[in-house]
């Protein structure tokens, strides 16, 4: 228990900096909030908080978020919370057991973290079930229920799938698809009036997903709205989807964290929005076997609030190590390592390595 009280004194303190916040966790309230104008007949999608924040997910998220409409504000806020805290512990032990305390003390650091700690975002726990999908469940027949579950959630975790598929695990990647559509179908048979309104018209709607061109936005779409590209969509289409696309390509060589972390990297680059709290894939690239430069880049970007300094390109920094991932993380990782320098003695000659040494004679017959 003693590793872990930095992680544990970083989540006491992100905590009750959000608990404290005037407006509270402001998402959590937009779940709430949606949930109670669905059961109040006014309309799922016609909730707006202060105006500007309406409700995004699927149907099928409302159904299973309809039991925080029951709980207190206060204390569902104190459980969010601490389930963020968990959720943290959860994803690092999945990532390495050995330096779990280590890797969450990092992640409690992140600005993903700290942004799901600040709004009670949603976005964490869905990373936890997808990471145990991919590095648990990987032998398992059920692998693939949680991605197809996370996915009807919120839908930004179904790049998920074309990785199981294209790294042989294609019952797997049958078994998230198949979920993903029964939970949208069982919302069509409980929400029939929601479900139709989400798919048809909700689902095109960017712009309600908020301030998209703010640099909170990491994603190409948003980078290019921010520089005012002409014919933004359909370039910005166009090249994420190449750039995704050779992302999930390399999958098909890389072990499973190396997966799906370019994976999660391809999702930052491709999603139409990339708030901070998605983000949170770039944070695991840390953990790789990559060059002890290249890790502290990591976490100079993940870390600090670089994004927010108004400079350019440092307010498109994590867009660009998103980028970075989805091209060169699979030649890094398969680069071998520099060989060791071997001290020369005094007299000049260097000592013959054992495998070079000269071979005994063979004994005579």
């Amino acid at each position: 228990m003693k590793r872990w009280s930095p992680a544990i004194l970083v989540a006491l303190i992100a905590g009750y900096l959000a608990l404290s916040r005037p407006e509270g966790l402001t998402d959590l309230r937009v779940y709430v909030g949606g949930v109670e104008s669905l059961q109040s007949g006014t309309g799922l999608y016609d909730y707006f908080r202060n105006g500007t924040a309406p409700f995004t997910y699927p149907p099928f998220a409302a159904l299973l978020m309809l039991p925080l409409s029951a709980v207190p504000t206060g204390l569902l806020h104190l459980i969010w919370t601490a389930g963020t805290a968990l959720a943290v512990a959860a994803l690092a032990l999945l990532v390495d057991r050995r330096a779990a305390p280590l890797v969450a003390l990092v992640l409690m650091l992140s600005a993903p973290v700290s942004s799901t700690f600040k709004y009670g975002q949603v976005s964490l726990l869905l990373a936890v079930l997808v990471a145990t999908d991919v590095l648990l469940l990987r032998h398992s027949r059920h692998q693939g229920v949680l991605i197809g579950l996370a996915a009807a959630i919120k839908l930004t975790p179904l790049i998920f799938i074309p990785m199981l598929w294209l790294t042989g695990r294609r019952r797997a990647a049958g078994v998230a698809t198949a979920t993903f559509l029964a939970c949208g179908l069982l919302a069509a048979h409980l929400l029939p009036a929601e479900s139709w309104r989400y798919w048809t018209t909700e689902f095109h709607d960017v712009s309600r997903l908020g301030f998209i061109t703010s640099v909170g936005n990491q994603s190409l779409n948003g980078a290019l709205l921010r520089l005012g590209v002409p014919h933004r969509e359909l370039l910005a289409t166009a090249l994420a989807g190449l750039i995704a696309a050779t992302a999930l390509l390399a999958t098909r060589n890389l072990d499973r964290l190396a997966a799906l972390v370019i994976t999660g990297a391809a999702s930052v680059v491709l999603s139409p929005v990339s708030w901070t709290h998605h983000q949170i894939w770039l944070v695991l690239a840390a953990f790789l076997p990559l060059a002890h430069a290249t890790r502290a880049l990591i976490l100079a970007v993940m870390l600090l609030p670089v994004t927010a300094l108004g400079l350019w390109p440092l307010q498109e920094s994590r867009l660009l190590l998103a980028t970075a991932l989805c091209l060169a993380l699979p030649a890094l990782l398969s680069s071998p390592p520099l060989p060791a320098v071997t001290p020369t003695p005094r007299g000049g000659r260097c000592p013959t390595p054992p495998s070079a040494a000269p071979a005994p004679p063979r004994p005579t017959p």
